[in-house]
């Protein structure tokens, strides 16, 4: 869906051009209109103009898509409307761009709208959910990204990982220990895990060494109880606990 086709207004389009033919074209599809057969058609219409208005009326997206969408051109010189129009994954690999060139509001707006024509793409919720981390927004926000993401391809194995991460995060162990299990089933040689064992096994090193010192009171690291469940997670992943 072209949003500024579905409100029948060219790509540079001002708020108040968007707001009026918004208005307009919701009072001549109104359902209320219609009956029977029409009525069903009319409620489509009426469905796919509060979508287009939605996504134009955020200035962020908007201006994401004037970038990326086609200038009017001469009436002779018009390309057809097929030619114009885009798929889910040419938003996405848009978005993807647009992400590793530091332009987070534009990749946001961009993935967004790829996962409003088809959400059922695993990697599209993996990105939005990257562009989210950047952001340092809400980390439950990045946590559904990425719970759809290990929905739609259970085997995403870095999805699984960040999950466990941002979950041991908002200090959720057992979620945590779930998808890195599930990480370690899938890949035990990931490179990730590796990463992650080696620092853990480090930090239970380290702590170990500070304990030696308990009789001289100069513990300063975590309870023991944290260090318990770093053992048992890890252990339990690297079958050494």
């Amino acid at each position: 869906m072209n949003p500024f086709n579905v409100l029948e207004i060219p790509p540079d389009a001002s708020p108040d051009d968007i707001k009026a033919a918004y208005h307009r074209l919701a009072k001549r599809w109104h359902p209320d209109r219609f009956s029977g057969v029409e009525k069903e058609e009319a409620e489509l219409r009426f469905r796919e103009l509060a979508e287009a208005f939605s996504l134009l009326k955020d200035p962020a997206k908007r201006l994401a898509l004037q970038q990326q969408l086609p200038r009017p051109q001469a009436a002779a010189e018009k390309e057809p409307e097929s030619a114009m129009e885009r798929t889910p994954e040419d938003w996405a690999t848009m978005a993807k761009t647009a992400f590793d060139e530091g332009k987070i509001d534009q990749a946001r707006a961009l993935i967004h709208y790829a996962i409003r024509l088809d959400d059922e793409k695993a990697s599209y919720h993996a990105l939005l959910a990257a562009i989210l981390e950047r952001e340092g927004g809400d980390l439950r926000t990045v946590v559904k990204a990425l719970e759809t993401a290990v929905r739609l391809a259970p085997r995403d194995v870095d999805s699984h990982i960040r999950l466990a991460s941002h979950f041991q995060t908002l200090g959720l162990a057992a979620r945590a220990q779930r998808h890195l299990q599930v990480a370690q089933e899938i890949s035990p040689n990931h490179p990730k895990l590796r990463a992650a064992a080696a620092k853990a096994a480090k930090a239970a090193k380290s702590l170990k060494g500070q304990t030696s010192q308990s009789d001289k009171g100069k513990i300063s690291g975590p309870p023991m109880g944290l260090l318990d469940q770093l053992k048992d997670l890890w252990g339990r992943l690297t079958g050494k606990g």
